[in-house]
């Protein structure tokens, strides 16, 4: 009788087995068949989509075509005119100026030189005609004379480029750091036109002679 009962309840729970699984797998069966169905419904409506964005590309494309602006055409650099200069140089000319005391003054201008040898000044130089002046009475040599912080001496002098002679008559010096007027001692007067230049030196070649304002005064009777 027990074994009889046994075998029942096993028989039983065999059965209860049986229908949950039948059970679960005609679930399962039913799930599988959903989720395609909704599976395809998603992938069609994703094709359905990109078909009609395909449809509105070329139109799109073509606005963006006509939207896009057109590059300007770059401007090119205007070219420079190359300004030139033309440089010339003037010769210095000297100033005659008479005063009422019938004094004349011959304008030279000013220079230096390191030499510790008579050496032209460049640019300082005038021709006279003493034919044009009547009755001279005196001709002298003038000039601020300066050496430079007044270390030795600084020496001026007319050099008759005719003659080819230096007036030792119209020598002037100064052994100043400054400038100082220095006059001459009377110039002999010649006959006829003469052109005379500035001669100067320094005693010491580190320190230039000065000879600024340089002029010839010739005084009437």
């Amino acid at each position: 009788m027990d074994e009889s009962a046994s075998g029942r309840i096993l028989g039983k729970i065999g059965l209860a087995i049986l229908a949950i699984a039948l059970a679960d797998l005609v679930f399962l069966n039913w799930w599988t068949l959903k989720n395609d169905k909704l599976v395809t419904g998603v992938v069609t409506a994703l094709n359905s989509r990109q078909d009609k964005g395909d449809d509105k590309s070329p139109a799109d494309s073509g606005q963006a075509q006509a939207v896009e602006p057109e590059p300007s055409p770059t401007s090119l650099p205007t070219p420079q005119t190359e300004k030139t200069s033309t440089v010339s140089d003037t010769l210095k000319t000297s100033t005659v100026v008479q005063n009422a005391q019938k004094e004349i003054f011959i304008s030279l201008g000013s220079g230096s030189t390191k030499s510790n040898d008579w050496a032209e000044l460049a640019g300082l130089q005038v021709t006279i005609d003493f034919s044009k002046y009547s009755g001279i009475d005196s001709m002298v040599f003038s000039g601020s004379v300066w050496v430079d912080g007044g270390n030795g001496r600084a020496w001026g002098e007319l050099y008759n480029s005719d003659d080819k002679t230096l007036l030792i008559e119209s020598r002037i010096s100064s052994p100043t750091g400054t400038a100082t007027l220095m006059t001459s001692g009377n110039i002999p007067v010649p006959a006829g036109a003469k052109t005379y230049k500035v001669y100067a030196k320094t005693d010491l070649t580190d320190y230039a002679a000065h000879v600024d304002n340089a002029r010839i005064k010739i005084t009437l009777k």
